[in-house]
């Protein structure tokens, strides 16, 4: 059931702000220092609980994020951001089915969201291995999202192992189109073509993911 709370306080609502921001600026670290001071004041208030379970998991731990957005929802169930960003934080955590449920219900609740979480049910479906479904997902992630390099790379990793490799290697060319360092394309887009038994292209593709790895350390 939704508990309806009251609009924050003055103080609450600055520093959301304050929060709101520091995120904006890739600064998770601030704005969780920010929000622990908004915890203080409004522990029961479900953007303060939202925005922290989104700052954790910027900050990569994903199990305290889980848990903030867990009481965010509780409090706040008509979030369709919260119930995305758990849904990617299950994702993280590799809890594939709870990552489907999460992302199935921010479609649910708020349709501007369609892209992020067409493509975390897309990533999720396809780690459980409903490879069809995935690449509707991801299909649908690409109506809203056409130059996201992401879905097509996903695409593609569903296309792979539902046998379609031409559908496969087509996808993973528009990914590295998109983004020509984009490694872990490359390193698909080889397998794919050794599956249809073109080595020579293959091997062209993990020569430059190889290089690609040997410039970034």
């Amino acid at each position: 059931m939704t508990t309806l709370r009251q609009p924050p306080s003055t103080a609450v609502a600055g520093y959301l702000q304050r929060a709101d921001a520091q995120i904006g600026q890739g600064r998770p670290e601030s704005a969780l220092a920010e929000l622990d001071l908004a915890y203080l004041v409004a522990p029961d208030d479900a953007g303060v609980r939202y925005r922290r379970g989104k700052a954790l998991a910027l900050l990569g731990r994903f199990d305290a994020a889980v848990a903030e957005l867990d009481a965010a929802i509780d409090l706040d169930a008509g979030n369709g951001d919260a119930w995305l960003q758990r849904g990617l934080a299950h994702l993280a955590l590799e809890r594939w089915g709870e990552a489907d449920v999460d992302c199935s219900r921010a479609l649910e609740v708020d349709a501007s969201l369609s892209a992020a979480a067409w493509q975390g049910r897309g990533q999720a479906r396809y780690r459980l291995g409903e490879y069809d479904d995935a690449v509707a997902d991801f299909t649908a992630a690409l109506s809203w999202s056409p130059d996201d390099a992401a879905s097509f790379y996903g695409r593609g990793l569903a296309w792979r192992e539902a046998g379609r490799i031409a559908d496969a290697i087509a996808d993973f060319t528009a990914a590295i189109a998109l983004n020509d360092r984009y490694t872990v394309a490359y390193v698909a887009r080889g397998k794919a073509y050794a599956v249809v038994g073109d080595l020579m292209a293959a091997r062209a593709d993990w020569a430059v993911a190889a290089q690609m790895l040997h410039q970034s350390h």
